[in-house]
């Protein structure tokens, strides 16, 4: 048997939210980075952002997304566009060799500020979300 790597993109980001509309924003050297009224009002000081327009609710099942953050809805999108781009099916994708790289940038701080939160409240780190 031969080993082999069957590549796909999924892209999800602040410049495009799959791998056209990605490559087409950096040969444009179009920026993602915009300014966030709301680091302003914290008085953070780095005052820009780049956030992905997408909203992952309409292509991720109701029930799953219960349970992903923002970023972990991203990131499960990009997934979906991999594996349609490397052109693997139902069997391919639930075979024990198969898997997957992928990366992000971390948790948002939204993510961060609510699972502290949420720590506080309940006195203990066992309620909070993926």
């Amino acid at each position: 048997m031969r080993r082999v790597v069957v590549t796909g993109i999924g892209i999800v980001s602040s410049i495009g939210n799959n791998a056209n509309e990605v490559q087409t924003s950096l040969h444009d050297a179009r920026s993602g980075i915009s300014f966030s009224d709301s680091f302003a009002e914290h008085g953070f000081r780095c005052q820009v952002w780049g956030a992905p327009t997408l909203d992952p609710s309409a292509m991720i099942d109701r029930r799953a997304m219960r349970f992903l953050s923002q970023g972990a809805a991203w990131n499960h999108v990009a997934m979906d566009q991999a594996i349609a781009d490397a052109g693997l099916g139902e069997s391919d994708i639930t075979n024990e060799r198969t898997g997957i790289v992928m990366g992000s940038g971390g948790p948002s701080t939204r993510t961060i500020v609510e699972a502290a939160e949420t720590t506080l409240k309940n006195g203990s780190p066992k309620r909070i979300g993926p």
